[in-house]
């Protein structure tokens, strides 16, 4: 009896493992013979999948012609995939089948989670290419509340692949969950801008006693084009904040209506005063190569964002910097955006020549960018910072 009952005890003591209570589409790819018939890219066919998008879309060449494609999902551990009908029902979905996504359907998918607790819906559709005429001009009064109605969004449909403006105001949630929206870093500002349009206001935000514990004390105000990966926000904000999306024109010049009130303390990343530093606004324009030789992605992050050498081509506003061309913290800036709006007009200076076949193939991505505080990305500046951006235009040769 006693040999029977130690195992048994021991077991006793040993907690079932709890089901998986997560219900997420990681990653999708679609699979065909010749990639580049249908994509500008091989790795076009694979998409990673954050954690805020529900729309998964895959963008083809203006031409090119799909209908029958096996598609693969990666789901959270132990998730299950059902595929819904025209009349509202659900089947299971196989990875591997093939499904008709000719015509621009747009095909509805339920994750469920592995606690069956838990699901969430996606769509998946395949659009074709519209290269723009090339000159781009941007406002700010297309908005509206994320799901949660905790912060703004900025519509840019037929201008950015996925039409939406990026910030950080996805991960100014995670640190201040209890902030209202026009508390966020990146808010609009209805009838402010300097033709009486909504604009747009980056403001350098304290993230409070979350942001102290994890050393990012501030959150610049920002507004790009590109992805911000709010999973990695707390781990890797740097990796976080891809930029740019694919661009078939060669810019030369962005003008922009800006204003800037600077904050009184510049703070470092520990939180300490610099006395005798100013904080700055940023603004600029990059062109990059998005593929490397062997033919695999890139995508730039706040790492290598502009100083990169696979940026061809670039404009900032003006800023002090040492020697090794690094950025030089002053008293004294050189920008000229004052807290009276005025129209900048920023060139784009080229570093290479660009490659014509390249570039109609989708080869080169373009940023376009603005912040509060120029070092925001290391969690230096001044709280209560704010740049007021609108009216931009970007002009290509």
């Amino acid at each position: 009896m006693a040999l029977v009952a130690v195992p048994l005890l021991m077991l006793s003591c040993i907690k079932a493992e709890q089901a998986n209570t997560e219900c997420d589409i990681e990653a999708v790819s679609l699979h065909l013979e010749t990639p580049t018939d249908i994509f500008y890219h091989e790795y076009d066919t694979l998409q990673t999948v954050i954690s805020t998008v529900n729309d998964i879309v895959f963008v083809i060449r203006s031409y090119a012609h799909v209908q029958s494609v096996p598609v693969t999902f990666r789901v959270t551990s132990g998730a299950s995939i059902y595929m819904k009908n025209d009349d509202g029902g659900e089947v299971p979905f196989r990875n591997g089948s093939s499904i008709d996504l000719s015509d621009e359907r747009v095909l509805h998918f339920r994750i469920v989670s592995q606690d069956k607790a838990w699901s969430r819906d996606y769509s998946l559709s395949v659009v074709h290419d519209a290269p723009g005429e090339g000159d781009l001009s941007f406002g700010f009064e297309d908005y509206h509340l994320d799901a949660s109605g905790k912060y703004y969004i900025w519509d840019a449909p037929s201008i950015f692949p996925d039409g939406e403006w990026k910030n950080g105001n996805p991960g100014f949630k995670i640190s201040r969950s209890s902030a209202k929206p026009l508390e966020y870093p990146s808010t609009p500002v209805s009838g402010g801008g300097p033709d009486g349009s909504d604009c747009v206001k980056l403001e350098t935000c304290d993230t409070g006693p979350f942001g102290r514990m994890v050393k990012m004390r501030i959150a610049s105000g920002s507004m790009f084009n590109g992805v911000f990966d709010v999973s990695n926000a707390i781990t890797d904000a740097l990796k976080a904040t891809q930029f740019g999306s694919p661009f078939t024109h060669k810019p030369v010049q962005m003008t922009v209506w800006l204003r800037y009130e600077r904050g009184d303390d510049y703070w470092n990343k520990e939180g300490q005063s610099l006395t005798g530093v100013w904080d700055e606004p940023d603004a600029y324009v990059v062109l990059y190569r998005n593929e490397d030789a062997d033919g695999g992605r890139i995508q730039l992050d706040g790492n290598d964002v502009l100083s990169s050498p696979n940026i061809v081509a670039l404009g900032r506003l003006p800023h002090h910097y040492n020697e090794d061309g690094t950025d030089k913290l002053s008293d004294a800036p050189i920008h000229g955006v004052t807290n009276e709006w005025q129209e900048f007009t920023i060139p784009v200076e080229y570093r290479a020549e660009i490659d014509a076949e390249v570039l109609a193939n989708n080869g080169y991505n373009l940023i376009i960018g603005f912040a509060s505080s120029w070092q925001g990305a290391y969690f230096m500046g001044a709280i209560g910072s704010k740049l007021y951006i609108d009216n931009i235009q970007l002009i290509c040769e």
